[in-house]
């Protein structure tokens, strides 16, 4: 399936999160022929997949490849009937957003204009952080030669050590900039390192958080900080702006467009309508609009 999913014209990285999904089937079952898999076998290992308290979107994800690979292999000949024909794909509750207000993003930022080594530093991340939608351990690990300033691109290290590129603008390579002019050199080749005596080498994770918690507590702002928060945010940013899903799921990292649509493309019915008024045909032709929207 992987080779056909490859010929089809599906990129790499679809290919091995299909490859990936499917392999805790082929554990489960281990490793069958697919002419004996039955629906039973499919029915338990879904079981399986619950009790194991995985996410609703990880057994969601899952059931979707092993409905591909059946109907693959009907398809191709293979097998005579589809055996998880039956199989229901899960449909996870959706959750209301929860990423960092933009209000509360400006407030934040605004306690990081002193100048000191330390508001630099944190201007530079939460820059990055909002600007980019990577994950927390991506940054903490990023370095300094992972990064072109004026390309706008790095080059981060995720979950499970898989690679990507992700995309910044200007006013994030002038706060990374900044921060590297006054960044000590002593701590180990990260770009977010430590400060004072006691600190060393990369910045975790932790003291990612607790430095946001910090600067949330001096701007007053009772919504989500967190860094997770950052990345909630910029995908509904995106698709608020018109920016479309498979573009966004590039930018993310997402294994599939259908990851990013579960998780981020949930909107409050004002934004849906601010979004309508925005994208509409009839609006933009003859709404009597000028260029500013007005």
């Amino acid at each position: 399936m992987c080779v056909a999913t490859r010929a089809n014209g599906r990129s790499p990285r679809t290919v091995d999160a299909y490859a990936e999904k499917l392999s805790h089937l082929v554990a489960y079952l281990e490793d069958p022929p697919i002419e004996g898999v039955t629906l039973a076998d499919l029915r338990a290992f879904v079981a399986d997949q619950w009790d194991r308290d995985l996410s609703p979107f990880t057994v969601a994800s899952r059931v979707r490849s092993l409905k591909r690979l059946c109907n693959w292999a009907v398809a191709e000949g293979i097998l005579p009937d589809n055996p998880a024909a039956r199989i229901e794909t899960p449909r996870p509750k959706r959750q209301k957003p929860k990423g960092i207000a933009t209000a509360d993003l400006v407030a934040l930022i605004e306690t990081m204009d002193g100048g000191s080594v330390y508001d630099l530093r944190d201007k530079a991340l939460t820059f990055f952080l909002a600007d980019t939608g990577a994950r927390v351990g991506g940054v903490c690990g990023l370095r300094v030669q992972d990064i072109d300033l004026d390309a706008g691109l790095a080059t981060v290290t995720e979950k499970r050590g898989k690679t990507r590129f992700v995309c910044f603008t200007e006013p994030t390579a002038e706060a990374l900039r900044a921060w590297l002019r006054v960044r000590p050199t002593d701590k180990g080749p990260w770009v977010f390192v430590g400060l004072g005596a006691r600190a060393k080498g990369a910045l975790t994770r932790s003291g990612v958080l607790q430095m946001l918690k910090r600067r949330a507590k001096r701007a007053g702002i009772e919504g989500p900080v967190n860094p997770h928060a950052f990345r909630h945010a910029f995908p509904r940013h995106f698709l608020l702006d018109g920016g479309d899903l498979g573009t966004l799921s590039e930018l993310m990292g997402h294994e599939g467009v259908e990851i990013t649509k579960e998780y981020y493309a949930i909107f409050t019915v004002k934004e849906l309508q601010e979004k309508h008024r925005k994208h509409s045909v009839i609006g933009q032709r003859f709404g009597g609009q000028d260029d500013n929207g007005k």
